[in-house]
């Protein structure tokens, strides 16, 4: 018990730090979801303060009445005086590959500053689609019962993975969701047939955070799906390329430049994954079986090998079209 709770205080101290949040807030985060067994935290040697700091949360995406584990980073900080060094870095191969081991198919972030899309892109992420849409707030909303607004949530979010690759919340997780707006005089609430996520500016303004359109209009209306928003890392590489050849969503076209040989019964290409090397090999697809056959190779013998970003941004189904149903 001990041990988690100077854990907890050192992963605090660096959230506070790094990224300014009020202490209601960092207390709210380290009550619902901070959880030492998937936070990996390097101190200084006398454990005094915390150095770097990469945390993930378990998700779940669904597609297609598919469901699969996905692992959201969060809270990735380094202290100013020890960036440079390659520890988040680090830590991000730490989480990847306990995620791998957990069965998580794909990991998942939001940069928060533009110039972090290409700090990430060497780590095997690619850039996603599926910016939210917030308009501005005409009137004052009529807030909704908790277990109301759940439902309409959860029919939202049903409704866009009909459609689209879709990570979602589960209740636990969407009750923190509406725990933090709380704590900026927010919540949930209806004008006319829309419902509103809202929260409050720092002069007191209201304003949206998501809006849920009615059952008859889009559910992708709430997102802009050219913007980018996030990015997405493949985890279970083989898994992920099963179930696309499985369902026939694999556009070979995309693999045939970097494939060492193509034909009309098969694509065999490389790939050299540095931060889960049990990914690194030869696959081969069987086109018209739609099955992977996969052989594991040591980089020295990889030819012109994919990298996990490269392979994703050949994958159509999954590059442009992830939807993150309310993240932040």
């Amino acid at each position: 018990m001990r041990l988690k709770a100077e854990q907890q205080r050192l992963y605090e101290e660096i959230w506070r730090t790094t990224f300014g949040d009020s202490d209601d807030f960092i207390a709210l985060y380290s009550r619902t979801t901070f959880d030492p067994r998937r936070t990996h935290l390097l101190t200084a040697l006398d454990q005094s303060r915390a150095l770097s700091h990469v945390q993930y949360l378990p998700y779940l995406m669904r597609y297609c009445d598919q469901w699969w584990r996905t692992g959201y980073i969060s809270g990735a900080a380094t202290e100013s005086d020890q960036r440079g060094k390659g520890l988040v870095q680090l830590l991000m191969r730490a989480s990847h590959q306990q995620m791998w081991r957990e069965d998580c198919l794909c990991a998942f972030l939001i940069p928060a500053e533009e110039w972090l899309y290409q700090f990430y892109r060497k780590m095997g992420y690619t850039t996603l689609y599926g910016k939210r849409s917030t308009p501005a707030l005409q009137g004052e909303p009529t807030d909704l019962p908790s277990g109301e607004a759940w439902q309409h949530y959860h029919y939202w979010q049903a409704t866009l993975a009909e459609q689209h690759p879709t990570v979602a919340h589960s209740y636990h997780q969407w009750r923190t969701l509406l725990e933090s707006l709380a704590l900026e005089g927010g919540g949930i609430g209806t004008i006319g047939e829309k419902t509103y996520y809202y929260d409050r500016d720092a002069e007191g303004k209201l304003q949206s955070v998501l809006a849920i359109p009615p059952a008859e209009e889009p559910a992708d209306g709430s997102f802009d799906l050219s913007a980018p928003f996030g990015m997405l890392r493949p985890l279970r590489i083989a898994a992920l390329l099963t179930w696309v050849a499985e369902q026939g969503l694999l556009e070979e076209d995309q693999l045939l430049p970097t494939a060492l040989y193509h034909d009309e019964q098969r694509i065999v290409f490389d790939l050299l994954d540095e931060q889960i090397p049990v990914n690194s090999g030869r696959y081969c697809v069987l086109r018209h079986h739609r099955q992977l056959l996969f052989a594991p190779r040591p980089i020295d013998r990889l030819i012109k090998p994919f990298t996990p970003d490269q392979l994703l941004a050949a994958l159509p189904p999954l590059q442009h079209t992830l939807v993150y149903a309310m993240m932040e």
